[in-house]
């Protein structure tokens, strides 16, 4: 078996379970909360009043825009539901299957071109689906 930890610093043996999890799940309640935080304290900036007499479809908040969009473009709510946990499953599976010794993101090209791919999907699905 080879010896991975010759030549490399203490930091870059640091080991991903539980300090790298604790890291992502440390970033992920702090955007989670920020959202939160966003509509207790400003709910008038999050969701537009609509005319709910004139209509029985109500807008869904601006954060879920991108996939009520995906949805609309699928009619199919079975593979609708596929997509969206294969996608899911993949998101968290992405750190155990990304190999590379370089930790920083700005020196893994191939992760750093999904995560911009994945940004700029969403981006671009909530915007079409906004002004629509």
């Amino acid at each position: 078996m080879a010896d991975y930890s010759k030549g490399r610093s203490e930091e870059e043996l640091e080991p991903f379970f539980p300090n790298e999890i604790l890291r992502h799940t440390l970033l992920t309640f702090f955007f989670i909360s920020a959202v939160m935080l966003g509509v207790l304290f400003f709910p008038e900036s999050f969701q537009k009043s609509t005319d709910e007499f004139a209509s029985f479809q109500t807008k869904p908040p601006w954060f879920l825009l991108p996939f009520f969009h995906f949805s609309s473009l699928i009619n199919n709510k079975v593979w609708y539901i596929v997509i969206l946990t294969i996608y899911a499953i993949m998101f968290i599976a992405v750190p155990f299957f990304d190999r590379n010794t370089e930790r920083r993101l700005w020196k893994k090209p191939v992760l750093l071109s999904i995560v911009i791919i994945n940004l700029l999907m969403i981006f671009a699905l909530g915007i079409i689906k906004y002004f629509q």
